[in-house]
């Protein structure tokens, strides 16, 4: 049996997945044994349980003891989104829909479906200002104190320990804390890229980091990432091989919008295909710690071993939006990196910093991440059984195993914008498609969040949704 780019249980999940979505599954029917499918496929048993484990992580089947794998009571009712067509042109950046679309962000009178964040951080509130006071108290002078690049020691030690239990070791002088994630994408792409220069991207990306690739004036090249598999690194591979490309930007870990995590089979080949070229890869893994399997997903710096992997996370996914602690880790670029951010920021600010390395050192991140990550899998479950209850047949649906965002292709002549800009008008937010890319793909698609609690609110919002597509 062939595999495609070397992961062949996934071809395993994609056979009993087809079988599912065609209804030649039954819910809480029995999939084939461990022993009948491997002999079938021609694969190991070991490869049949690693493909069922995965069915079982995005809610496709459950394991029952002494039983076997069955197919998940509720059946999956939409299919997954497609994915972009490879290419090697680079695009000049241009947003045109994106201002209306943060203004909305700003409005506090929408049922805000439009926003990649996840309210469970929010009740950490409590705990953090707690924090906060009994920093101050013990050390009064902090708001005088000034901490320069590349940050406060402590807070980069925590960040060294956490990278560590990911696979991606990095000492804390490896570590710059920054002004949130952006602000470390935007340091790294500074250090790496000049105007003009071609930067390689996902189709579909974050729109911000769109803007950011505008405002430095870089271009654009497109490689799929599809939300069932990931970035298509057959296509990364045509891409580099046909342009030149100054740095690799990536989500290998729920990218948003699709939700999608990167097999660490292809993260290993990219890394290496990237590598060999000579070009810098740099990671936005904002998402990493919002998995909803018993594992965290392994970041591009777990297969890199020359240090050229660049990776730039934060705390406000997770922990708290508004402190805006970011950094980045490269190890082969910290002295230019630790410049940059001096001659733009100069710091970061000196109590959140305090109070985010109190918060690692006590270990409250840990109980409240597993607190988060249950919420989440409830939420992923109601937003999609509401979203296949209300849209026109034929909508298309991500099943992410992490992360805060669903991605919908919506069938036929409805379009994302036109969705959008009705939704507004009933006081909803959703994002439109077309922001998600630079060559002004995906007319058809809208990313909702599932980050926020689905309160009766919510619920009449995604019936709304509904009938306007269906009209």
């Amino acid at each position: 049996m062939a595999a495609r780019n070397g992961t062949r249980y996934e071809q395993v999940a994609d056979i009993i997945e087809r079988q599912i979505l065609s209804g030649s599954l039954k819910p809480n029917e029995r999939v084939p044994s461990l022993r009948t499918m491997s002999r079938n496929v021609g694969v190991s048993v070991g490869t049949v349980v690693q493909a069922y484990l995965h069915l079982e992580r995005r809610g496709l089947l459950d394991s029952r003891p002494r039983s076997g794998f069955f197919v998940a009571a509720r059946s999956p009712a939409a299919a997954s989104p497609s994915a972009a067509r490879r290419s090697r042109k680079p695009r000049t950046v241009s947003s045109k829909v994106v201002d209306t679309v943060l203004s909305a962000l700003n409005r506090t009178d929408l049922v805000a479906l439009n926003s990649a964040v996840t309210d469970p951080a929010s009740r950490l509130n409590g705990r953090l200002n707690g924090l906060t006071r009994r920093v101050l108290r013990e050390l009064p002078e902090l708001p005088n104190v000034f901490i320069p690049p590349p940050g406060l020691e402590t807070l980069r030690r925590e960040i060294a320990k956490r990278m560590a239990l990911t696979g991606a070791p990095v000492v804390p002088d490896d570590i710059v804390v920054t002004n949130g994630t952006m602000e470390a994408l935007a340091l790294s792409l500074g250090v790496l890229c000049k105007p003009g220069d071609a930067v390689l991207v996902e189709s579909p990306t974050y729109f911000g980091i769109l803007q950011l690739l505008e405002h430095l004036r870089l271009k654009v090249v497109e490689v799929p990432n599809h939300p069932e598999h990931g970035i298509d690194a057959d296509a990364l591979e045509y891409a580099v091989s046909g342009s030149e490309i100054a740095a690799a930007l990536l989500q290998s870990s729920f990218n948003n919008p699709t939700g999608a995590v990167t097999p660490d089979a292809v993260k290993a080949r990219i890394v290496r295909i990237l590598a060999e070229r000579g070009i810098p890869l740099i990671e936005d893994d904002i998402y990493g710690d919002l998995h909803l399997g018993p594992e965290r997903p392994k970041p591009f710096a777990a297969f890199d071993d020359s240090g050229s992997v660049i990776t730039c996370a934060s705390i406000s996914k997770s922990v708290a939006l508004g402190f805006r602690v970011g950094w980045v880790a490269a190890p082969r670029h910290t002295t230019e990196l630790i410049r940059a951010k001096f001659c733009t920021t100069v710091a970061t600010p000196t109590l959140q910093q305090h109070v985010v390395a109190r918060y690692l050192a006590e270990g409250l991140h840990d109980r409240h991440l597993r607190r988060v990550r249950e919420e989440l899998a409830t939420n992923f479950e109601r937003f999609s059984d509401a979203i296949v209850d209300a849209f026109p047949r034929g909508t298309r649906l991500s099943r992410p195993g992490g992360g805060v965002v669903l991605w919908l292709e919506l069938p036929g002549e409805v379009d994302g914008l036109s969705l959008f800009r009705a939704a507004l008008a009933h006081r909803i937010g959703i994002a439109p498609g077309l922001i998600f890319s630079a060559s002004g793909r995906y007319e058809r698609f809208i990313r909702i969040s599932a980050g926020v609690r689905f309160t009766p609110a919510v619920r009449r919002a995604i019936e709304v949704l509904g009938r306007l597509a269906r009209g």
